[in-house]
C-alpha cells in the first residue's frame, strides 16, 4: 500500500480543525476499543469501494496522508466490467492512482461488525486537486454554491427496499426470480407483520441508532418482504454520508439474520417499486434556526423558487434521480411514482409534495429517485435543482389538485436512453456539476444503456422463441 503526504480533513477544513477531528477520532477508537477501520468512496453507482487496515495504523498513517487506490475505481461498471470511454480513468491512464482522504467527523463504530468503524473519504488526485468526478465532491459543490447564496440546504431520506429469505448463492442460482419474500403478501402499514420480522428490522433500526444515523420510523410496504425505513433530516452532506454507510449495513444485517435485502428500483414485474423520497427544507446562514420555507403564515416566496427549479431542472436531472435501466420500469401511472414535473399540496401523486402546515413541519419532498439512485448524487441534482430556481427566481406552475396522473404536465423520461439524452443536452447540467463530471456521467450511462440493449431477456425468450 503506498500512501501520500496529502493532509486529510473535511473540505473547507482549517489545520487546526482537522487536528481537532483527528484527535476525536483517535479518542473514538480507543473508547470503542476499535481494531479495524473500513474506509472508502462511493463509485458512480453508489457502490462503496475501499480497504480495510488495522486501527493502529490508519491512525498513525491514513488519517493524515490518505490512501492511494487506482483510478479504475471510476471505470468499473456496476458489474466490474471495465468501461473503456472516460478520460479520468482508462488504458490511456495506466490506471494510475488517485487518493483516498478520510474526512475524520465521518468516522463511527460499526454495531453489527464487533470491533470495527466506518469512515468516509473524500478523492484528489496525487498533487492534492480535486477528482471532479467523485460523487461526494459533487454534491460538496453544491453545498458550496448554497453557502455562497447565504443558505443551507437540509434534507430527509425515506428508503424502501426489499427483503427475502435467501442467500446470495441460493438468490443467484435461481437466478434472482422466484425467491422467497421474508413476509408473504402484502400488509402495508401492518404492526403485525411488522413484529414478524423485527429481528431483522429491530436490529437495522438500533444497529443504525448506534451508527450515529437517526432513524425515525420503520414500517412494512406495499410488497411482500418490502420495508421502508425513515433517516432523520440533517444538512445534505451528512445526510448522503449517512444514507452511503446505511445501504452497506442493511444489506450486511439482513444476512447475519438470514436474509438478502435489494434496493433495486423494481424486483418484479407484479412487485411494488422501491423509491428514496427527499425531504428537503431550507436555512439562512444568518438565521440557522429559522425554516426559510416558511414566511409568516405560510411558504415563502423562497420555497415558490426552490420548488419552480426543481421543477424545471426535473427532466434534465433525471439520469441521476433514476440511474439504471431497471429504474424506468418502477415509474407507470398508478405505481406511487410519479411520471410528470408536477407539485401539489400533501399530494403523493406529484413528483414534488408540498407539506406547508407550520414553520417546524414546512418542506417538499422529492418522490422522483428510486432506491438504486446514488445519495450524493440524488441530492447533488435536488441542490442543484433549487438554486436554479433561486438564482432565477422562477416561479412554479399551478399546483395539481387530485390525480396527477390523470392531469398534463412536463413528461418526465420514461427510459435511460430518454433521460441520457435530456443529461446530454442540459446546459444547467454543465453550469452546475461542470463538463468534466457530465461528460463522466454521461458516458457512464451510455454504455450501461448500451448493455442493455445487447442482453437478450427471459421476456423476449418466452415471447419470442417458437413464435417467430
Amino acid at each position: 500500500m503506498t500512501n501520500t503526504s496529502i493532509s486529510t480533513g473535511h473540505a473547507g477544513a482549517t489545520n487546526g480543525q482537522a487536528d481537532t477531528a483527528r484527535e476525536a477520532a483517535r479518542a473514538l477508537i480507543e473508547s470503542h476499543q476499535i481494531t479495524t477501520v473500513q474506509f472508502g468512496m462511493t463509485d458512480i453507482d453508489g457502490q462503496v469501494r475501499g480497504k480495510f487496515v488495522p486501527a493502529d495504523f490508519f491512525l498513525d498513517s491514513i488519517v493524515r496522508r490518505g490512501s492511494s487506490i487506482p483510478n479504475i475505481v471510476f471505470g468499473w461498471d456496476i458489474e466490474d466490467t471495465l468501461m473503456d470511454c472516460f478520460t479520468v480513468s482508462g488504458w490511456q491512464t495506466g490506471y494510475s492512482d488517485v487518493v483516498l482522504v478520510p474526512d475524520p467527523t465521518t468516522l463511527r463504530p460499526v454495531p453489527w461488525e464487533p470491533g470495527h468503524a466506518v469512515v468516509l473519504c473524500d478523492v484528489r488526485n496525487t498533487d492534492g486537486s480535486e477528482v471532479p468526478v467523485a460523487p461526494r465532491t459533487v454534491l460538496a459543490k453544491q453545498v458550496q454554491r448554497a453557502a455562497a447564496l447565504g443558505y443551507r440546504l437540509t434534507a430527509g431520506y425515506e428508503l424502501e427496499f426489499y427483503l427475502y429469505r435467501e442467500t446470495p448463492e441460493s438468490a443467484a442460482a435461481k437466478g434472482y426470480r422466484n425467491l422467497t419474500p421474508a413476509s408473504p403478501g402484502i400488509a402495508t402499514f401492518s404492526l403485525n407483520r411488522h413484529s414478524a420480522l423485527e429481528d431483522v428490522i429491530g436490529a437495522i433500526r438500533e444497529g443504525m441508532r448506534a451508527c450515529d444515523i437517526p432513524i425515525l420510523a420503520s414500517n412494512t410496504e406495499y410488497g411482500a418482504g418490502q420495508v421502508e425505513i425513515n433517516i432523520e433530516h440533517a444538512d445534505v452532506l451528512t445526510t448522503a454520508d449517512r444514507v452511503a454507510i446505511y445501504k452497506n449495513g442493511v444489506r450486511r444485517i439482513a444476512e447475519q439474520h438470514g436474509y438478502l435485502a435489494t434496493f433495486m428500483a423494481k424486483v418484479s414485474t407484479d412487485a411494488a417499486g422501491s423509491s428514496a423520497h427527499i425531504h428537503q427544507s431550507i436555512q439562512r446562514l444568518d438565521a440557522p434556526a429559522r425554516n426559510a420555507m416558511w414566511d409568516g403564515d405560510g411558504p415563502s416566496a423562497l420555497m415558490r423558487q426552490a420548488l419552480a427549479g426543481q421543477l424545471a431542472t426535473m427532466r434534465e436531472f433525471t439520469a441521476l434521480y433514476c440511474p439504471t435501466v431497471n429504474s424506468y420500469k418502477r415509474r407507470v401511472p398508478g405505481s406511487w411514482s410519479p411520471v410528470s414535473a408536477a407539485w401539489g399540496t400533501d399530494n403523493r401523486t406529484a413528483a414534488l409534495r408540498v407539506i406547508a402546515t407550520d414553520e417546524s413541519t414546512c418542506r417538499m419532498e422529492n418522490r422522483l429517485p428510486g432506491a438504486d439512485a446514488n445519495p450524493y448524487l440524488a441530492l447533488a441534482a435536488c441542490v442543484a435543482g433549487v438554486l436554479h430556481g433561486v438564482e432565477n427566481q422562477l416561479d412554479p406552475p399551478p399546483p395539481v389538485a387530485g390525480n396527477a396522473y390523470e392531469e398534463s404536465g412536463a413528461p418526465l423520461p420514461r427510459s435511460l436512453a430518454e433521460a441520457v439524452d435530456a443529461f446530454g443536452g442540459s446546459t444547467v447540467a454543465r453550469g452546475a456539476f461542470g463538463d468534466a463530471f457530465v461528460d463522466h456521467y454521461l458516458a457512464s450511462r451510455l454504455w450501461e444503456r448500451d448493455r442493455h440493449r445487447e442482453a437478450v431477456s427471459d421476456w423476449e425468450a418466452a415471447r419470442y422463441f417458437t413464435r417467430v
